[in-house]
């Protein structure tokens, strides 16, 4: 959907490009042992929630061929949920599965790191690949995982700007304070659309093409409230 600003209220909408049978998108509530799955801040220090996450990721590195990208909200959450996996050997059962390839923080080692994913995917010898990747980074924005590299995007969580940051926390009290003469979004609306953007950067890198075709699965409860779905 493409819309001018205010003042100027023409709208164009128009059908995806792709049909909706080559698209299947799903919200997992819960982890196979029943453990809910939400990374707010509240809980996703919890090491229940770490394992029944890593255990939902195992199963699905099981069933679904190819590439597989998994996004975290950050890069520490992403490196908490590792180290538990690691202990717990929840990560050596992923890469039973396939093998896992992390996104660099360093930008100097993306490019080595995407070309080792690329050519595990045509290895035979694997069900092909894992990445793990965080959402507003450089895999979530700019790369390109057409067909066999990535048949299913899975997002572990909402991924909200940090609160407390003195930029996220001045852009929210300036909304809030030009909202009544602009009219325009509030500063809390302002804050959930950041997040909503960021989780659609990366579910779009699955879904590259007119024949292309993939899974989106949601690991997190409060993708199924109304809130969120608004």
């Amino acid at each position: 959907m493409i819309y001018a600003a205010r003042g100027f209220p023409v709208r164009l909408e128009n059908p995806h490009v792709v049909d909706g049978q080559q698209v299947w998108v799903g919200v997992a509530k819960t982890g196979p042992d029943n453990v809910t799955l939400n990374s707010s801040y509240a809980q996703r220090d919890s090491i229940d929630y770490r394992r029944s996450l890593g255990n939902s990721i195992v199963n699905l590195a099981r069933v679904i061929p190819n590439g597989v990208l998994v996004f975290f909200s950050s890069y520490g959450l992403m490196t908490g949920c590792v180290d538990t996996w690691r202990d717990s050997g929840i990560l050596q059962r992923i890469e039973h599965h396939k093998p896992v390839f992390f996104e660099p923080k360093q930008k100097g080692g993306l490019q080595h790191t995407m070309n080792a994913f690329y050519a595990s995917i045509n290895d035979s010898e694997h069900y092909g690949a894992i990445f793990f990747a965080v959402c507003r980074g450089k895999v979530s924005e700019g790369l390109d995982f057409i067909d066999a590299n990535g048949r299913a995007v899975i997002i572990t969580g909402i991924p909200y700007p940090p609160r407390m940051d003195p930029k996220v926390k001045l852009k929210m009290e300036y909304l809030d304070a030009v909202k009544s003469q602009a009219n325009g979004l509030s500063g809390e609306q302002w804050y959930r659309q950041q997040a909503t953007r960021a989780v659609n950067q990366a579910v779009g890198r699955v879904i590259r093409h007119r024949e292309d075709y993939g899974a989106i699965i949601l690991c997190d409860e409060r993708f199924s409230h109304t809130v969120t779905l608004s």
